[in-house]
């Protein structure tokens, strides 16, 4: 009967650890992470993040493999054995340092090192490098039958607060070169805090790696009352607006974007606006001049009275004719690119002419 027992307990100790192959005796809570371009190995209890490691990981010519796998044995002060090499005892001539946790992929294994400058490159022969007192604590937490997930991933989103990062890793085996392709995808899989200007993101990504770069939020864009087709964003504690508004103006800016703060001290008199923080929108109202009705194709300007560029007096000649007093249009040259609207109403004595000064209009008429 006794030795009957025995049998039974050899037969529940075997089940607790093998079942089809595998190891099932580690606590199933714990999970190692590694993602090879950011060099981080990560220890997940229960889904959550316990602990962030640097590690090493393989070169371009002898990859780190990609793929789900397990913790198959746990050695202590391993020897090394170097293919056409004689064993090397452990100690600190030994790369494997004081811990090797084989994987279920024959060859791999996570460990320690004699060589602490390589954590955080690409410089391993395959396996996974931590730095001794790191993996030391490691072995203490895992066991054989660990779940091990290695994954390639060079874009990670994270958010803090109400602010979003991006950070950006090396491609150390030229696996994804379309990076904004890989950050499209990687946006389309988060649950994002808001929406992102992506003309201003490709333009803040560089080539330097690894990079964290704050998601720029897309700010919706009011003109005089009408959603303009291009949009703002918020960076940091700094509102953009796209360059195209100077358009209005007959201008152009070789810059995509112009700092809000910027824009409003380049264009003081020729525009006004209020960006509401709760929304997220931006208000800007414009100098507008109607002719009949019908919108000028340029925005004026407010000095004591309003102004009304020159470059848009040829248009008005030819919508009414020509000056009917040219010459006080010739004397008002010392008015640099702007007239007024005194010098105007001379040139064109029959224009009637109405200015509200609460909603910035001029209107024209003949």
């Amino acid at each position: 009967m006794a030795a009957l027992k025995r049998v039974m307990l050899i037969i529940c100790c075997c089940l607790l650890v093998l079942i089809n192959g595998e190891v099932v005796g580690a606590d199933p809570a714990w999970l190692i992470r590694i993602n090879i371009p950011a060099c981080t190995l990560e220890l997940l209890h229960e889904g959550e993040v316990w602990r962030r490691f640097p590690i090493a990981v393989g070169k371009r010519l002898s990859p780190t493999p990609v793929g789900c796998f397990t913790i198959s044995n746990v050695i202590k002060n391993p020897t090394w054995y170097p293919v056409g090499r004689p064993p090397v005892p452990p100690g600190s001539d030994n790369p494997l340092g004081g811990y090797w946790l084989g994987l279920s992929i024959e060859g791999y294994g996570i460990h320690g090192n004699n060589k602490p400058s390589s954590i955080g490159a690409s410089e391993s022969n395959g396996c996974i490098r931590m730095h001794n007192d790191d993996v030391a604590l490691l072995v203490q937490l895992v066991s054989v039958g660990t779940r091990v997930e290695i994954i390639y991933q060079t874009v990670e989103i994270e958010a803090t607060g109400e602010q979003m990062w991006v950070t950006l890793y090396p491609d150390f085996y030229r696996r994804q070169p379309n990076v904004e392709a890989e950050l499209k995808n990687a946006l389309a899989q988060e649950s994002l805090l808001y929406p992102v200007q992506w003309e201003a993101l490709q333009q803040l990504i560089g080539t330097e790696r690894p990079v964290i770069i704050e998601l720029p939020q897309e700010l919706s864009l009011i003109v005089d009352g009408t959603e303009y087709p291009h949009t703002g964003f918020l960076w940091g504690e700094q509102v953009f607006l796209p360059s195209a508004l100077t358009s209005f103006w007959g201008e152009s800016d070789e810059r995509s974007f112009i700092e809000l703060i910027e824009f409003m001290r380049s264009y003081a008199g020729q525009v006004y606006g209020v960006f509401d923080q709760q929304t997220k929108i931006i208000n800007l109202h414009t100098l507008r001049i109607y002719l009949n009705g019908r919108l000028c194709p340029l925005r004026g300007w407010f000095q004591e009275e309003p102004y009304i560029p020159r470059a848009l007096v040829p248009w008005l000649e030819q919508e009414l004719g020509g000056p009917l007093q040219p010459e006080l249009l010739l004397s008002a040259e010392g008015e640099d690119q702007w007239l007024p609207l005194s010098v105007i109403a001379q040139c064109w004595p029959s224009l009637e002419h109405k200015w509200d000064d609460r909603q910035w209009v001029l209107a024209l008429d003949f």
